[in-house]
């Protein structure tokens, strides 16, 4: 996903709160200015900043969040997925995953 800022962001930071990590991640930073019309004839000038970029929500003992810090790039895709000691429940996530996989190869 893309998104956009009015001020330059690191490439991640981390807020850790009550054993979560709230994992922020930008990357790939382009510079931009846009104009909008003003009420009267005039137009605003802003400038931005927009970035590749992934929020990562999860355990902060279960994030490998040193390897996050080190690798930002590698984690704009990532989404922290509970594991079970149940094998049901991570078959079932596994089918999940597989039926998602096929679906994303269909719609190519």
């Amino acid at each position: 996903m893309r998104a956009r800022f009015t001020s330059q962001q690191p490439p991640v930071k981390v807020i850790q709160k009550d054993g979560t990590a709230y994992v922020y991640i930008c990357a790939n930073e382009t510079q931009g200015t846009e104009s909008y019309p003003d009420m009267g004839e005039g137009a605003t000038t802003e400038s931005y900043f927009e970035y590749d970029y992934n929020e990562i929500i999860g355990p902060a003992d279960a994030l490998p969040l040193a390897d996050i810090e080190e690798n930002p790039e590698a984690y704009l895709n990532y989404t922290y997925t509970p594991q079970s000691d149940d094998p049901g429940i991570q078959a079932l996530a596994e089918v999940k995953e597989l039926k998602a996989a096929i679906e994303r190869g269909m719609a190519l």
